[in-house]
């Protein structure tokens, strides 16, 4: 390559590197049915159904437009072409005054978004929005038509996965001191960096010599940039709501244990009687296919679906080949 070339495939990179990004947006045309101080309840509705669709994102420091990434990686546009009234929540960034924010909150948000949409609902939890969702279907069995888990988390010690051992080798202060270096809220960067180390060689290294090898792309740099746009968008999560989640459930593993309290009721995940899909990536090295299919042994559904797809974390419920070839027999048991 000639040094003139060169130079200006360097310039190339680094001003990409240094683009501003725009907030992610959802791809699918939709209404805000219902604003919350902690979420926003999205209709993507065509048609009317008996048992709509609700699928809950996950709180993780990224945007809950991931339900909804782009046209070809979206659960929204696969529920609407398997026929479903759907909508999906969509988490707020939290407010120093939302800081004391506790699961207890998010779950009530899920029940006021239930009722705004005034029927039984095929809840779908993608990721951390997993749990959520099976603490809300043993809470509330009767609000919902069945429950879908998707890269999961239920048993939380199952496998020894990475964030286990963390989760494990670090005490409490030094999540709580993460806490308090956001002034209350977890800052949503730190979690995007925690998510970052997993993988310290892929994510500051090799994605950014792909980068540079593709400068001249122009496909391949507007995915990357979408992509970008979407992982580095970060939002924080009330303080008290991640440390309670990083004590009782990735440290004390209560929602299988026993002894984990939400709305002044035990939660017990045998009162889950609907049907149950559980959707795990056989690449995941977030949530452990083991994490996800644990939920078999814990809950009363007599009709069970396992399924294992080739997928990273995010790719199981996100990933163009798993959204289009594995997702509709979901939606078709619906």
């Amino acid at each position: 390559m000639e040094y003139a070339s060169l130079q200006l495939k360097i310039a190339k990179f680094f001003a990409e590197v240094v683009r501003p990004l725009p907030k992610p947006e959802w791809a699918t045309k939709n209404e805000v049915s219902l604003s919350l101080d902690n979420a926003v309840l999205r209709d993507f509705s065509l048609q009317q159904s008996d048992a709509p669709v609700l699928i809950i994102p996950p709180q993780a420091g990224h945007h809950s437009c991931i339900a909804d990434y782009d046209k070809s990686q979206s659960l929204v546009e696969a529920s609407l072409k398997a026929g479903k009234e759907t909508y999906a929540a969509e988490w707020k960034s939290a407010s120093y005054s939302q800081r004391n924010r506790t699961i207890d909150d998010f779950i009530a948000s899920m029940k006021k978004c239930v009722e705004k949409i005034g029927k039984k609902v095929n809840l779908i939890g993608l990721c951390q929005g997993g749990w959520q969702s099976a603490i809300y279907a043993s809470l509330f069995p009767e609000d919902v038509e069945s429950l879908t888990l998707a890269a999961a988390p239920i048993d939380f010690h199952a496998g020894n996965g990475m964030i286990t051992q963390y989760a494990r080798l670090y005490p409490m202060e030094f999540y709580e001191s993460l806490v308090a270096m956001g002034g209350g809220n977890l800052n949503g960067g730190f979690m995007v960096i925690g998510f970052m180390m997993l993988n310290p060689v892929d994510r500051f290294i090799t994605d950014y010599l792909d980068l540079f090898e593709h400068i001249d792309d122009e496909a391949f740099v507007t995915r990357a940039r979408k992509f970008r746009a979407w992982y580095e968008y970060t939002q924080d999560i009330p303080g008290r709501f991640y440390l309670q989640v990083v004590k009782e459930l990735f440290k004390e593993n209560k929602l299988v244990k026993g002894g984990l309290e939400i709305l002044g009721r035990k939660v017990n995940l045998g009162n889950i009687t609907c049907p149950l899909h559980l959707i795990a990536g056989e690449k995941d090295d977030i949530t452990l296919p083991e994490q996800v299919f644990a939920a078999e042994g814990y809950v009363s559904s007599k009709a069970i679906t396992k399924l294992t797809v080739p997928a990273g974390h995010i790719g199981v419920f996100m990933g163009t080949k798993i959204v289009r070839d594995y997702w509709p027999q979901i939606f078709s048991r619906m």
